[in-house]
């Protein structure tokens, strides 16, 4: 029979024997008009639908695979922002495979793109003076210099695959295929715009193919898909797709997903392997790429000889899928001169499919005919199955001149169009022109047609059914995802060309609606989970002295009767300090600058505080204090930055002495001698006593008194509250994220003892008890219940200064503190035996290096460090994925530092005539046992002169 040419005896024949084995088929009513693959005979190189005709550059402009948004390896594909992983880090789909990463891949294709259009502009100088000599070997030249360029960039990675470099492997019999040698200008004269064209697209696909990587190809960016996605999700491998399509020919690596292949032996096409490569073609460096590599596949070919198929074909193609259990049934065909045909209603009434027509997703080819449908469509009453309708756009987002369009048509039921019934409702684009497919012959070749566009539908499909097998009970759901995430395109919302949008494969594994996520947590012994309101996702923004990562907590989106978690690192809820480099640099603005004081205790150390005594009648001294700007990762508010007097009443003899005010209390509570430098302090970035820092900075008293001529003792008690929401050390980001939380509060009660060891030598021990009300080592929780309750820090800090000959003092400080949550009601706590962390300082001071008056600072420290120590988080997990039912569960996690810090830093400062001033600075953190090998975190020098005028 002719194709298109089907009779009506020749189908009452073939359903006659279809009753005999199969009595549900007899009752499909025929019809004389054959359905047809969409691609039909749609050659992407040729006839009316020919994309290389006209102006198009496939390296210019929008078009540009490469170029800013559509890079499909950019590193913003993950639907929470950022580095938010489950399965560890960014994912790099080149590292450790080949030589190439994706920024270098991209910039050298951006690179031959300009390149390729010196080439576009010396082939029209010839085509203007076709018998111009000189024009031919000008462009000859051009292309031997982006020959070489290409041998340059893959000449190793060809040779490596193929033991030839790429000159021999692949660009000379490239320019054989075309019939063109480099060796003869006139040659190239004869290549129409098209054939142009072409050889660039095959000059890219043939140098990528064979060097070893798989290939990125244009339509990735467009629909926000990265292989890094597919691997967060899965691959598919718990996804069956049914494909009814031609046979998929000899390609290896498409037949290892076939479960079961059934239909007509023979098409005599490459259509279905094309349709399938897009859905599940392995990440293997073998080439291609599919959006859903691991999902199993049924295919059923309904076309015979002719490349036709009658409907009788489609519903026990139809039957045999659903028999299989698809949940996913990719339909790349259709009847042209239309969007969505008639009889599409009596396959799904078949008595067979009816019953289960609405067990699965049905993806189907808009068609090519470039025709909007204007007739409406009677529709099924019950078991209407979930259809998407997939159109095709071009590079840029516009729809492609031959796609179909759903116009204003609906799917009416009893003739009256019901809410959401349109077939705009129902339709979606995705790029369908010159995507690269599998020529089902272990090789690939580009094509064109909505045949291309719908499987990209399919595959993000089969990523949802893989994260969320439940889904797979609820293909209703399953559309609506796919649909609402769609990105809009033309008129604002569902329109009559566009439908809901351009497919956007990242958003439909992202929460619709981030404010409507919940997650349910216990607290304490509490049996019953209590339901929170997600106040904040975002990406890891500051460092901490602690880490989460690989911890994650589950936070759910209920669509209908059904709910899909997303997991969520418990790293992005935790605000801590500021990093190290950032607090170098702010220490370097705030306190080099200012002026040097002139080497107070005694003549030795550096101090960047003020002290003013006054005595008075009474015997008793007045004096006051200047604390410079805190640097401490908790300030209080800007005017935090500024000095700060505190008042200090004091005996003649010294023997008592009485301090309060607000402002850097750890200064006075636990200063240690030979340590006279706002940075010795900082909670984050200083060794001395760090952990007393967290309730530095609001207002603290503390009294001294002699207890012999060696030994003193002072107690103290400071606070700290910053009102997190205007925290000037936090970035805008990082208090958005707190904006709903209440105040940071800590409090301290310090006990010190000092000694005097000998002349020049003291001893200190302190003793300190720190309360955070809502925090655990300055790190908050974005979720008021992690640590609602607090934590408690016991904290000792032993510390010594030796005053030595020639203008030295050797000064030393150790802290050790164990935390633990203050209760068990908040759901992240403390186990065992706390949280063990420590700090320590070493400082030596010159006087005298240069001249009388010069000093010079050298002092090593470890920041506070964490060495050991687990938290518990319960909360309310998935325990089967395959039903998505849910139990408690309870992660612990390890928050030890294995990155230790050290901080080196260096001063210097001399006089400059009579009140000026030379001051050097240098700072640099160092981390150990850094298992990338990295040592350096952060370098900061500088200098100052200051002159008298």
């Amino acid at each position: 029979m002719a194709q298109g040419n089907k009779t009506t005896v020749g189908y009452a024949a073939l359903a006659a024997a279809l009753a005999s084995t199969a009595p549900a088929y007899a009752q499909v009513v025929e019809t004389s008009k054959p359905i047809e693959m969409a691609a039909g005979n749609l050659d992407p190189f040729a006839g009316n639908i020919d994309p290389f005709a006209g102006n198009i550059d496939p390296f210019g402009g929008n078009l540009d695979p490469f170029g800013g948004n559509l890079d499909p390896f950019g590193g913003n594909l993950d639907p929470f922002g950022g580095n938010i992983d489950p399965f560890g880090g960014n994912i790099d789909p080149f590292a450790g495979r080949t030589d190439f990463t994706s920024a270098g891949l991209g910039a050298h294709w951006k690179s031959f793109g300009t390149e390729w259009q010196e080439v576009k502009k010396r082939w029209d100088a010839v085509d203007s003076a076709p018998t111009d000599a000189a024009a031919a070997t000008a462009l000859v030249t051009q292309l031997q210099l982006v020959a070489n360029k290409s041998e340059e960039f893959w000449g190793a990675a060809v040779k490596k695959k193929s033991g030839k470099t790429a000159k021999s492997a692949v660009i000379d019999p490239l320019l054989a295929k075309y019939g063109v040698s480099l060796s003869d200008p006139s040659s190239f004269k004869k290549l129409t715009k098209s054939q142009r064209s072409k050889l660039v697209f095959e000059w890219y696909d043939t140098l990528q193919a064979n060097a070893g990587i798989d290939q990125v190809d244009r339509w990735m960016g467009l629909v926000n898909w990265n292989p890094n996605l597919t691997k967060v999700q899965g691959g598919g491998s718990d996804s069956v797709i049914g494909m009814l399509d031609s046979k998929i020919g000899a390609d290896v690596d498409l037949r290892d997903n076939i479960v079961r292949s059934t239909g007509y032996k023979s098409s005599g096409n490459q259509h279905g392997a094309g349709v399938l490569s897009l859905m599940i073609s392995e990440h293997d460096n073998q080439g291609l790429q599919g959006i859903a590599p691991k999902a199993k596949v049924y295919v059923h070919n309904p076309f015979d000889s002719t490349g036709t198929a009658s409907w009788a074909d489609v519903t026990k193609g139809i039957n045999k899928l659903l028999d299989s259990r698809a949940s996913i049934v990719n339909l790349s065909l259709g009847v042209k001169g239309s969007t969505l045909h008639q009889d599409w209603k009596t396959v799904f009434s078949n008595a067979y499919i009816a019953p289960r027509s609405n067990k699965a997703i049905y993806v189907l080819s808009a068609g090519n005919d470039g025709i909007t449908q204007t007739t409406n469509v009677d529709w099924l009453a019950t078991n209407a199955p979930s259809l998407i309708l997939v159109g095709s756009v071009d590079a840029r987002g516009t729809i492609s001149s031959f796609s179909n369009r759903p116009g204003s048509a609906c799917m009416t039921v009893a003739g009256v169009c019901g809410t959401g019934n349109l077939l705009a409702d129902r339709f979606m684009v995705a790029p369908g022109e010159l995507n690269l497919v599998s020529d089902g012959n272990n090789g690939s070749h580009r094509v064109t047609g909505t045949s291309f566009a719908a499987p990209l539908v399919s595959g993000a499909i089969a990523l949802l059914h893989d994260r969320w097998p439940w889904l797979v009970n609820h293909p209703d759901v399953s559309a609506n995802i796919i649909l609402s995430t769609a990105r809009d395109l033309g008129e604002k919302g569902t329109d009559a060309v566009y439908g809901r949008g351009l497919l956007d494969v990242e958003a439909s594994q992202s929460p619709l609606d981030f404010k409507n996520l919940r997650y349910y947590e216990y607290t304490g012994t509490s049996a019953v989970p209590v339901e929170r309101t997600i106040s904040y996702v975002t990406a890891q923004v500051a460092a901490k002295n602690w880490s989460a990562d690989g911890v994650f907590y589950s936070a759910y989106e209920t669509l209908g009767a059904m709910q899909r978690d997303f997991l969520i690192p418990m790293s992005t809820r935790l605000i801590g300090q500021k990093t190290s480099v950032n607090g170098s640099s702010e220490y370097f603005q705030a306190y080099v600058t200012d002026r040097l004081d002139d080497m107070v205790n005694e003549g030795l150390g550096f101090s960047d505080a003020r002290q003013l005594t006054v005595p008075t009648r009474s015997g008793l001294k007045i004096g006051f204090n200047i604390l410079p700007a805190k640097v401490n990762g908790l300030e209080r508010s800007a005017i935090s930055r500024l000095p700060t007097p505190n008042l200090r009443l004091s005996t003649e003899n010294g023997r008592f002495g009485f301090s309060m005010g607000q402002g850097n209390g750890l200064r006075i509570l636990g200063e240690a001698k030979g340590f006279g430098v706002s940075s010795d302090y900082d909670a984050s970035n200083g060794g001395v006593n760090p952990v007393l820092g967290f309730a530095s900075g609001g207002s603290f008293v503390n009294t001294d008194v002699a207890l012999d001529e060696k030994t003193s003792l002072a107690i103290g008690f400071t606070e700290n509250r910053v009102a997190t929401k205007n925290n000037v050390a936090l970035s805008e980001t990082q208090r958005t994220q707190l904006r709903d939380l209440d105040d940071y509060r800590a409090n301290a009660f310090n006990v010190r003892v000092a000694h005097k060891l000998g002349a020049g030598a003291t001893l200190n021990v302190d003793y300190a008890r720190v309360r955070e009300g809502n925090g655990l080592l300055g790190v908050q929780s974005t979720e008021k219940s992690d640590l609602r309750s607090g934590t408690a820090s016991q904290t000792a800090t032993v510390g010594a200064s030796f005053k030595m000959p020639a203008g030295l003092m050797l000064a030393a400080s150790a802290t050790g503190a164990v935390t633990k949550s203050a209760s068990r009601d908040q759901a992240l706590t403390t186990t065992g035996k706390g949280v063990l962390s420590s700090a320590f300082a070493v400082a030596m001071t010159k006087q005298g290096l240069f001249s009388s008056k010069d000093g010079l600072r050298l002092s090593v420290s470890q920041p506070l460090n964490v060495e050991s120590g687990k938290l518990a988080f319960s909360s309310v997990e998935v325990t089967d994925r395959t039903t998505g039912e849910r139990g408690r569960t309870t992660q612990t996690f390890d928050i030890s530092n294995k990155s230790r810090r050290l901080t080196g830093e260096l001063m210097y400062a001399t006089p400059l005539l009579k009140s000026g001033e030379l001051s050097l600075f240098g700072r640099a953190d160092y981390r150990l046992n850094v298992s990338d090998g990295k040592k350096v975190d952060g370098l900061v020098i500088g200098g100052r002169v200051s002159l008298p005028f």
